[in-house]
C-alpha cells in the first residue's frame, strides 16, 4: 500500500495555504497514497439511507432503535450506535431529521477521537463567507435548530456547542469533503455518500487534473497520477465537472468552494480548443465568439466581433430551458441540438449535454434489441457521438479518465457491432473486417484500463465488468475469422494448381 510519505509531502504558501506536491517523481497510473476518512455520511439533502452502507433504508438498527438501516446490514457503527442508544432521543429522531447524520458523526469524533476532531476543526469553512446566504439558512434550519433543540447534544457544553460551531461543521463539510460513489443495486440505482479525507483535501485545484481519486469498498481514497508527474510538481483534482464550460465552472466553484480558479484553462478563451464556452459569430460565417473570463466578454477569434451579454445570456437560457424540457424521444433531441449547434457551437457545454443524453437513448436501445435488429445508422451515429466526446476529453481530462474510458468502451462496442453488420451487408472487405476488430479490441481493452481503477460495486466497476466479458466475446469473435481467412488462403494455392494441372 502506497505510503503517504514516500510519495508526496505537504507545503504552504500565501496563496494557496497548505497544498501537496509530489516529493518524487510518479509514474502514470500508480498508487499516491491511500486516505482513510474521518467521517463518512449522507449528503445533507439525501433520503433516507442506511447508516452503514448508505442504501436505501428498510428497518432501524436493534439495538439503539433509531438509526436507519438496510436488511443486509444488522449494525452501524458502534460509538454512533450506543450515543443513539443512551440518548433518549425519539425513536423517530433521524428519520424526520436526517441532515444531521453527519454532522453528529463529526460531534462524536471529540469524545473518540479528540485528535481527529482538533484537525477536522481547523479545516477551511469560509465561515463568514456563506454566513446569511441560502446555503447557511437551509442548515440553520435542517441541521442547527434540531441540534441545538436536543437535550442529547447538551453534554457537549466543555466544546462549546452553538450554532456557530455547527454551521463550521456544516462549511467543513460542503468544503472539503470527496463523493464517495457508493453501492450499485440491482436495479442500477448508485447510492452515492461523502467523506472528509484529511491528506485528500489538501490537493490543489486544477480544472485540468493530474490525479484520479477512487474509492474502495471500505471508504478508505485511493490517489492515483492520471498522467506522469514530476518531483515538486503539484498535485491537482478537479473539483467541479470537466464538460462545464468555464463561466459555469467558475461560478460553482465561487459558489461551493469559496474562490476563482485561474487555471491554464480558465484563462484561455477557447479551453485547450475545446470552446465549451464559445458560442456562433453573428457577424461572420465561421467565427466563433470566446469566452473572456476575466472581462466577461465574447469575442470572435475570425473578425473582433463582440457578443451583445443579453444576446449571449438569451441564447444559453434557450438551450438551458430546452435541454431540460426535452423529451427521451431520439427525434426530438436531434432537433434540438441541431437547433442550438447553430447559435451556440457544436462543441459548446450545453449542447454536449444534449449530445450526452442522446448517446444514453442509443445506447438504452442498443440495449434492449438484439445486435442483429439494430440499425446502422443508430450505431453510427453512437459512433459519431462518442467519437466527439474522446476528442474533447483527451485534451481536457489527458491521461487516465473515467469519462474517457466510459466513451472508449461505447464507442468501440459501437465499432464492433457496425463493422460485423457492414460486413454481412458486404460493405467492407474480411480484411477491413479483421482491421476494425482489431482496433476495436484495443479500445476496449484501453477502456477497461480506466475504469478497472474502481471499485467493483460502483457504476464503472459495474461497467468495467461488462466491457471484460465483451472483450472475451470479441477476441474469440477475432480468433474465429482469422482461422477462417487463413484456411481461405491456404486453399487458394491448391485450387490455382488444380486448374493449371487441368488446362494442361
Amino acid at each position: 500500500m502506497a505510503q503517504f510519505g514516500e510519495n508526496c509531502e505537504i507545503s504552504k504558501s500565501e496563496e494557496l495555504g497548505r497544498f501537496l506536491i509530489a516529493k518524487r517523481d510518479l509514474t502514470r497510473g500508480q498508487l499516491v497514497f491511500v486516505d482513510q476518512p474521518f467521517v463518512t455520511g449522507p449528503y445533507w439533502d439525501s433520503e433516507i439511507s442506511c447508516l452503514s452502507c448508505f442504501r436505501s433504508s428498510c428497518t432501524i438498527c436493534r439495538q439503539c432503535r433509531r438509526a436507519p438501516l438496510c436488511f443486509e446490514c444488522v449494525g452501524h457503527n458502534e460509538n454512533e450506535c450506543n450515543f443513539y442508544r443512551n440518548s433518549n432521543l425519539d425513536v423517530n429522531f433521524l428519520f424526520n431529521h436526517f441532515n444531521v447524520v453527519t454532522v453528529v458523526r463529526c460531534l462524536l469524533l471529540y469524545e473518540n477521537n479528540r485528535t481527529q476532531f482538533d484537525e477536522m476543526i481547523q479545516m477551511e469553512a469560509h465561515l463568514e463567507q456563506r454566513r446569511g446566504s441560502e446555503i447557511w439558512n437551509i442548515h440553520e434550519k435542517c441541521v442547527v435548530k434540531p441540534l441545538l433543540e436536543s437535550c442529547a447534544f447538551r453534554k457537549y457544553t466543555e466544546l462549546g456547542l452553538t450554532g456557530d460551531l455547527i454551521q463550521r461543521i456544516c462549511g467543513i463539510l460542503d468544503v472539503n469533503a470527496f463523493e464517495i460513489r457508493g453501492y450499485v443495486d440491482s436495479q442500477g440505482v448508485n447510492y452515492p455518500a461523502r467523506g472528509l479525507y484529511p491528506k485528500t483535501a489538501l490537493m490543489t485545484h486544477n480544472c485540468v487534473t493530474n490525479t484520479l481519486i477512487s474509492v474502495d469498498g471500505q471508504h478508505n481514497v485511493k490517489v492515483y497520477a492520471t498522467v506522469p508527474i514530476s518531483s515538486g510538481e503539484l498535485l491537482y483534482y478537479n473539483y467541479t465537472r470537466c464538460l462545464f464550460g468555464t463561466f459555469e465552472r467558475r461560478a460553482h466553484l465561487r459558489r461551493g468552494k469559496y474562490f476563482l480558479c485561474s487555471c491554464a484553462r480558465c484563462s484561455d478563451p477557447t479551453e485547450l480548443g475545446s470552446h465549451l464556452s464559445s458560442v456562433q459569430c453573428t457577424a461572420c460565417a465561421d467565427g466563433l465568439c470566446s469566452y473572456y473570463a476575466n472581462e466577461l466578454k465574447w469575442i470572435c477569434c475570425k473578425c473582433g466581433n463582440q457578443l451583445d451579454r443579453d444576446y449571449v445570456k438569451q441564447i444559453f437560457t434557450s438551450a438551458r430551458n430546452d435541454a431540460m424540457s426535452c423529451s427521451s424521444d431520439i427525434n426530438e433531441l436531434e432537433n434540438i441540438i441541431n437547433k442550438h449547434s447553430k447559435t451556440l457551437n457544436p462543441h459548446n457545454s450545453l449542447v454536449l449535454e444534449m449530445k450526452q443524453t442522446l448517446a444514453g437513448e442509443l445506447r438504452n436501445l442498443c440495449l434492449s434489441s438484439d445486435p442483429a435488429d439494430i440499425a446502422a445508422h443508430t450505431l453510427e451515429r453512437k459512433l459519431e457521438l462518442c467519437g466527439e466526446m474522446l476528442q474533447i476529453l483527451r485534451e481536457l481530462e489527458p491521461g487516465i479518465s473515467r469519462l474517457t474510458g466510459i466513451a472508449l468502451y461505447e464507442y468501440n462496442v459501437a465499432l464492433w457491432h457496425l463493422c460485423r453488420k457492414n460486413f454481412e451487408s458486404k460493405l467492407i472487405s474480411c480484411a477491413d473486417l479483421l482491421r476494425k476488430l482489431g482496433e476495436a479490441e484495443n479500445g476496449l481493452r484501453e477502456s477497461i484500463g480506466m475504469l478497472l481503477f474502481d471499485h467493483p460495486t460502483t457504476p464503472e466497476g459495474q461497467l468495467s465488468k461488462r466491457a471484460m466479458s465483451e472483450l472475451k466475446e470479441l477476441r474469440g469473435e477475432l480468433s474465429q475469422l482469422k482461422a477462417l481467412t487463413e484456411d481461405a488462403n491456404t486453399a487458394k494455392p491448391n485450387r490455382s494448381k488444380k486448374k493449371t494441372s487441368k488446362h494442361k
